[in-house]
């Protein structure tokens, strides 16, 4: 578990399983709060990170490649419902603990 949101793989690549309910709404970044996105996006990128956003390949999750925060990349799916903000905000208050910021 990463941030507090069910993550497919982990550190040791092992794929974890996660069920999924029926889909009740489409994934739409457009209507994910946009401070949650920033201050996720400027945390990682002060450690010199990255991050990508994208869906499943079905577009019913949302999906958040993590570049620079742990050893391996990863991508985290969350599902519409999930909290997202609380997601991107852990991953920004992560990234401020993770170590100084690039210069």
């Amino acid at each position: 578990m990463k941030n507090g949101v069910n993550s497919p793989g982990n550190s040791d690549g092992v794929k974890a399983k996660r069920a999924y309910g029926p889909r009740t709404q489409p994934a739409d970044w457009a209507s994910v709060d946009n401070e949650a996105i920033c201050a996720a996006i400027a945390a990682i990128g002060s450690i010199g990170g990255a991050l990508r956003f994208g869906y499943s390949r079905d577009g019913g999750a949302y999906a958040v490649g993590v570049y620079g925060l742990e050893s391996q990349p990863y991508t985290d799916y969350l599902r519409p419902g999930d909290d997202l903000p609380a997601y991107l905000y852990g991953l920004a208050d992560t990234a401020q603990h993770a170590g100084p910021p690039v210069k």
